[in-house]
């Protein structure tokens, strides 16, 4: 079909080298984004990994591409998809590192402020997204059963601390 013709494009601009490219590709994913079809179909042209590239930048583009992973995780039919498709492209450990990131210092403008607090943010929702799924929560926690993530024997409530 024409039409998956232009989302293969789409992704290819984005997983291109040139800022200028990057820059246009991911503002053209964000209206996509806006159409439940076009959600599906970006999901199904794999524009999840190059996105994650692009979110690891400290930049308009890397908020425009979390704004869009945010939106492509949230809800709808292909979420599950983009949810394993994140997972794979090693998102949860990215968004943990993108959420912890120091603020702006404060002799810079406010804009690079609201910059950064909007990229925790989306970087936030995409980790909260991820880790929806079992697969998700192992991968951002390490452990695939709950008895595993608990130290057992000393320390804590009632045990014997000596006191």
């Amino acid at each position: 079909m024409p039409e998956d013709n232009v989302y293969q494009e789409l992704v290819t601009f984005l997983s291109s080298t040139r800022p200028d490219l990057q820059k246009a590709a991911v503002e053209a994913t964000l209206s996509v984004v806006a159409d439940p079809s076009g959600v599906a179909s970006l999901i199904k042209a794999n524009a999840i990994r190059p996105l994650c590239r692009l979110a690891s930048q400290p930049s308009t583009v890397g908020v425009h591409a979390l704004q869009v992973l945010a939106n492509l995780s949230s809800s709808g039919t292909s979420a599950d998809q983009c949810v394993a498709d994140l997972i794979d492209a090693g998102a949860t450990n990215r968004m943990a590192e993108i959420a912890l990131t120091s603020p702006p210092t404060s002799s810079e403008a406010a804009e690079a402020d609201d910059e950064w607090r909007r990229r925790i943010n989306y970087a936030l929702i995409v980790l909260a997204n991820t880790t929806r799924t079992e697969r998700g929560a192992v991968e951002f926690c390490g452990y695939s059963m709950p008895g595993e993530a608990v130290v057992r024997g000393g320390g804590g409530e009632g045990g014997d601390d000596g006191g």
